[in-house]
């Protein structure tokens, strides 16, 4: 029996060999899951610093709410004084700010505004959010109404500076107002002009307060037509009122009150919706500042029930010749010849122009320059700057005025220059024919002219000029054989006209002040005007009219930052008495050389400018007219403001239901910021590499 044997190969290194693949296998899968554990850690903790939230009412329910920046913008202007059913509509904002606070949390912030703090200059830097709820609670009660007015569109813009500023990822708006139409309509602002001034994820809650429009009568203004102001003369205010309820009223009782004591009283019927202007006649009774206001008889709201005006009577003015006596000495004899019941109405000083500089020029109420040639270009500014500031010039030529020199002067000086010098035919020709100009007409509605003759005092002539045509006058007119023709501008207006086209008097406005422009010499080199009886009083009432510059008191609007010209009295120590008595020392930093600064002007009412104890300058300060508007601004009119904001209207909710307020704002603010997750899924990313990372190195050891 034979046996085969079969051949087996084998060998050693066959079980080997499959043993390195499979461990290099799971070598490189144990790699590429390292690889995809790194990846994902460095992709969390990215997602963790970028703070990503999910915003949703379920997915907030699951956890903590994103961090939350809100600004409380409430309204605390005197219409918020209104009630309705529930109360004062101020009270009312102010516990639905209460109620906005309650929702926040810890590591939220609040920014709380004030309409009235609001102005165009405000700065965020000192504006600091608050995270002390209940102290806030505190200064949410203690708001109190203000005269300031401001508008809602401009708290909105400032709302975005302090937004800009927070790295939360709610940011939400709260305005709390009564929404009155006076608060949002902007005047001069186009819609079609936008701004992106908010990120879309800014959210916005209108929450009015009030019901319904109050019956409400307001001063819209009070003004005083350009007049003289003479004690004993009487004077015109005109008034205009505005009927902002929903109804006509008849027979509404204006007044007006000078010195505390009624002066002038009369009714008026206004349509609703519509004003009715008054005009009030009214007599001084004393001189110096004359305190006065016009009132309505009493309605819903009485904040803008009185209106305060002041003017000054003055019992004498100052008033500085310049010049050589020759060329003022007729003008210095008529103003001595006014007289007041305490002697000269005019304190008279004179001064040569080589002598004229700065503290007489800022020392006087009105200026009369004769012949003013002579003026340096220092000085010539210095007057021109005098009359901006509201001072009054008049200004004659001299006898031998030179185009060139004169024309220097009125260009330094900002006046008009001299297009020519106009001589009668007599003149030319040395011949005695009695050849002149004369007036050919006179506006007798200008201010200077203001009860200066009595009616029965107006005289008819019908001698022909010069020119041959026939000319009725009122006046008798002095005969012009020499006279300048000034080239008008926009801000001449001729009071006087010749007969020859060109202007004897004219008005030219500069800035504050007036200047008056004679065309002929002071004295008799040119004309016989000394000697005829208009020269007195038209002297007499020219510096009159412009010291009246000074004599009506400006006005201003509550929260206004005002500028006073320091007449004088500057080594003195500057203060400001407001309406309540309380007298504020004004610093270094708020005044210059020639001006001071106040913006302390909350209240309504008479302030009183004092250099020591003596009252330099008394002004008044009113409530804004539009606070008067309480009706409810409409739908189109708060769109604009959101379009011209670059709003989004879906972003913007309106409230109408404080109660429902918080569920509103729930809904709308809860989000779950994701960091937190993301930092735990890095950390478990991390205890599992370790440990792949661990079992891979064993494994590695052991082999």
């Amino acid at each position: 029996m034979t046996f085969r044997l079969r051949t087996i190969e084998f060998s050693t290194l066959t079980f080997l060999k499959e043993l390195q693949k499979t461990k290099i296998r799971r070598l490189k899968i144990r790699q590429i899951l390292l690889l995809i554990l790194r990846t994902l850690l460095v992709v969390f903790l990215v997602l963790a610093f970028s703070r990503p939230t999910l915003r949703g009412s379920i997915i907030g329910s699951l956890g903590t709410h994103a961090k939350t920046t809100a600004v409380l913008i409430i309204d605390d202007s005197y219409s918020m004084t209104a009630t309705d059913e529930k109360g004062d509509l101020l009270k009312q904002a102010k516990q639905a700010a209460i109620g906005v606070v309650d929702l926040l949390k810890d590591g939220d912030e609040v920014f709380l505004i004030k309409l009235s703090d609001i102005n165009a200059t405000i700065s965020t830097e000192g504006q600091s959010a608050s995270r002390d709820f209940s102290l806030l609670h505190g200064t949410i009660n203690e708001i109190k109404p203000s005269f300031i007015h401001r508008k809602i569109e401009d708290a909105l813009r400032y709302s975005a500076k302090l937004l800009a500023r927070s790295s939360n990822f709610n940011k939400e708006v709260y305005v709390f107002s009564d929404f009155q139409t006076g608060a949002i309509k902007t005047e001069g602002v186009s819609a079609a002009i936008q701004e992106n001034l908010f990120p879309p994820e800014v959210r916005f809650f209108f929450v009015p307060a009030g019901s319904r429009t109050p019956q409400n009568f307001g001063i819209e203004s009070v003004s005083i037509p350009n007049t003289i102001f003479e004690l004993g003369k009487p004077f015109t205010v005109n008034v205009r009122v505005g009927n902002y309820s929903t109804e006509h009223v008849k027979n509404h009782v204006v007044s007006v009150f000078l010195a505390g004591t009624r002066s002038a009283q009369r009714t008026l019927d206004i349509q609703r919706g519509n004003t009715s202007d008054a005009e009030f006649t009214v007599t001084p009774t004393a001189a110096g500042f004359v305190d006065g206001f016009v009132e309505l008889e009493d309605d819903e709201l009485e904040y803008d029930n009185r209106r305060y005006f002041t003017v000054h009577i003055p019992e004498r003015i100052r008033v500085l010749l310049v010049g050589n006596t020759t060329d003022f000495q007729y003008s210095k004899l008529a103003l001595a010849t006014r007289q007041s019941s305490n002697g000269s109405a005019f304190e008279l000083q004179e001064s040569n122009t080589d002598r004229l500089g700065s503290s007489q020029i800022n020392g006087a109420d009105v200026i009369v320059l004769s012949n003013p040639e002579n003026l340096s270009t220092a000085q010539a500014s210095q007057l021109s700057s005098f009359v901006n500031n509201g001072g009054g010039l008049i200004v004659f030529p001299g006898p031998h005025v030179q185009m060139n020199t004169f024309n220097s002067f009125a260009s330094a000086s900002k006046l008009p220059p001299i297009a020519g010098i106009d001589v009668a035919a007599s003149q030319t020709t040395k011949n005695d024919n009695n050849s002149f100009v004369e007036f050919e007409t006179v506006e007798f509605r200008h201010p200077v002219f203001q009860g200066m003759f009595e009616e029965q005092q107006l005289t008819k002539s019908t001698q022909r000029p010069a020119t041959g045509r026939p000319v009725q006058r009122s006046i008798e007119s002095p005969h012009i054989n020499t006279s300048v023709r000034y080239s008008l501008t926009a801000h001449s207006t001729p009071i006087i006209t010749l007969s020859n086209g060109s202007s004897f008097l004219i008005d030219q406005q500069l800035g504050n002040g007036h200047v008056l422009l004679f065309s002929v010499a002071a004295n008799l080199a040119w004309s016989d005007f000394p000697f005829k009886g208009l020269f007195v009083p038209l002297l007499h009432r020219s510096v009159s009219y412009l010291a009246q510059e000074q004599s009506q008191q400006s006005e201003h609007i509550a929260g206004d930052e005002i500028s006073i010209k320091k007449t004088g009295h500057t080594g003195e120590q500057w203060s400001i008495e407001n309406p309540a008595t309380v007298e504020t020392m004004l610093s270094a930093s708020t005044s210059s050389h020639t001006n001071i600064r106040f913006s302390g002007t909350e209240l309504t009412g008479m302030y009183a400018a004092k250099a020591g104890k003596t009252i330099i300058q008394k002004f008044a300060v009113n409530v804004d007219p539009s606070e008067s508007n309480t009706q409810k601004a409409s739908d189109p009119d708060i769109e604009k403001i959101i379009k011209r904001l670059g709003i989004e209207p879906s972003n913007v909710t309106h409230i109408q239901q404080p109660q429902e307020m918080q569920r509103v704002v729930l809904q709308s603010r809860f989000g779950v910021e994701l960091w937190k997750y993301f930092l735990i899924a890095a950390l478990i990313v991390t205890l599992i590499e370790m440990l792949v990372a661990r079992v891979s190195k064993r494994e590695s050891s052991i082999q």
